[in-house]
């Protein structure tokens, strides 16, 4: 089962790479250490799910110990209409 995300939703996942990439330098918020890992490592381990969430039907989901807001936050961009609590 795969998982289309329109464009825009590419670019904030990107986005949110980027920001995080920036402020795990100073916070260590993930084990990253290099931001072109953060696709493969990051995004896509966190929305692995997302066919399972919409076989699911669900429209709410808690995230426990996010830490750098992972996966909560790549799930809340591909799917806005989910609500999430980190």
């Amino acid at each position: 089962m795969s998982f289309a995300l329109p464009p825009a939703a590419q670019q904030k996942l990107l986005a949110y790479a980027a920001l995080l990439y920036k402020w795990n330098r100073t916070y260590s918020l993930t084990a990253l250490r290099e931001q072109e890992q953060a696709v493969s490592l990051h995004l896509l381990d966190s929305l692995a799910v997302l066919p399972h969430l919409a076989a699911l039907g669900a429209d709410t989901l808690l995230d426990v110990g996010s830490g750098g807001g992972m996966p909560g936050i790549p799930l809340t961009i591909a799917l806005p209409e989910l609500r999430v609590t980190l």
